[in-house]
C-alpha cells in the first residue's frame, strides 16, 4: 500500500503510546482512523488530540481478548466508515520479571492479550480483507523483545517472540494476495508503560519519573515517530519494522553471531 487517503485503519490499544502514535500518523495521511482500547479515559483524551489532525475519527472501547468484542467494533466501523483496509493489532501489555518468579496467572493472561489479541483480530478482519480483494496491510506490535532475549522478561518476551513468529507465518499465507502483514519491532518507546499509573494531563509528575530513568531519554523514540516508521514500513511493505538503528542494531548483530557460531561449530564449512 501507498496510499493511505479515505482508507480505513483500526487501532488496537491505541488510546495511548505506540498505539496513538501509530493513530496520529494515518490521521496526517487522512485515513479514516479508529483506536479501540480498554482504558475509557485515556481513549476520550486520546480521540480529543486525533480529531484537532482530522474529522475522520472514531474512538471505541473493544478488548482484544474477547471475540465478540472485536466483531461489534467491527459492526460499528463499518457503520461509520467504509471496511477495514490496514489493522494494527497494537494492544499490549508487559509482563518481565524471571521466568519462576512470574505467577502463572501473570504467564496466561499476558499470553492472551500479546498473542490471542492479534490472532482475533485476524480472525475477525482479514477474511472480509480477502474477499473484497482490494490492497491491504496487517501491522501486529511485537517489541525487539521478540527478536532478542535480553534480561528477565520471561512473560512478555516470549510472548513477544511468538507475535513475531505468528507474523512471519501470517506473511507466508498472505503471499500472492492483495493483503501483506508485517511486525513492529520497537526497542525503547518513551510510553505510559513506563509510568502507567499517570494520567496523560499529569505532566509534571510524568517528568519527575523519566528523570528518574535517564535511559528511557537516552535511547527512547518518540511514540510519534515510531507511527511515522510503521507508515514508510507499510508503503515499503517491510517484514520487519524496527524503530532505531543504535542498540537494536547491536543486539540483532550479536544475535546473528550467535545463530551463525552455532551453526559453524556444529557443521563446520
Amino acid at each position: 500500500m501507498q496510499e493511505f487517503n479515505g482508507k480505513t485503519v483500526f487501532i488496537t490499544g491505541g488510546a495511548s503510546g505506540v498505539g496513538l502514535g501509530i493513530a496520529k500518523a494515518f490521521a496526517k495521511a487522512n485515513a479514516n482512523v479508529v483506536i479501540a482500547d480498554i482504558q475509557t479515559d485515556r481513549l476520550t483524551d486520546a480521540e480529543q488530540q486525533l480529531r484537532a489532525l482530522s474529522k475522520h475519527v472514531l474512538a471505541i472501547e473493544a478488548d482484544t481478548t474477547d471475540v465478540a468484542s472485536l466483531q461489534r467494533a467491527q459492526t460499528e466501523i463499518e457503520s461509520a466508515f467504509n471496511p477495514v483496509s490496514v489493522l494494527c493489532n497494537n494492544a499490549g501489555i508487559g509482563g518481565g520479571g524471571k521466568i519462576l518468579e512470574t505467577a502463572e496467572e501473570k504467564w496466561r493472561r499476558v499470553t492472551e492479550v500479546n498473542l490471542w489479541g492479534p490472532l482475533n483480530g485476524v480472525k475477525v478482519f482479514l477474511p472480509g480483507m480477502l474477499a473484497r480483494g482490494e490492497p491491504g496491510h496487517i501491522v501486529n506490535t511485537a517489541s525487539f523483545s521478540g527478536i532478542q532475549g535480553h534480561h528477565s522478561q520471561g512473560a512478555y518476551g516470549t510472548s513477544k517472540f511468538a507475535a513475531v513468529g505468528f507474523s512471519e507465518f501470517l506473511r507466508n499465507d498472505l503471499e500472492g494476495t492483495c493483503i501483506s502483514a508485517s511486525v513492529l519491532c520497537p526497542h525503547v518507546v518513551d510510553t505510559p508503560i513506563f509510568y502507567p499509573d499517570l494520567k496523560p494531563n499529569e505532566t509534571e509528575e510524568i517528568q519527575a519519573r523519566r528523570e528518574k530513568m535517564p535511559w528511557l531519554r537516552e535511547i527512547a523514540v518518540s511514540a510519534d515517530t515510531v507511527g511515522e516508521q510503521v507508515l514508510a514500513g507499510i508503503r515499503n511493505n517491510e517484514l520487519y519494522i524496527f524503530c532505531d538503528g543504535s542498540d537494536s542494531r547491536e543486539m540483532l548483530e550479536a544475535r546473528c553471531r550467535d545463530l551463525i557460531g552455532a551453526m559453524n561449530r556444529q557443521f563446520p564449512n
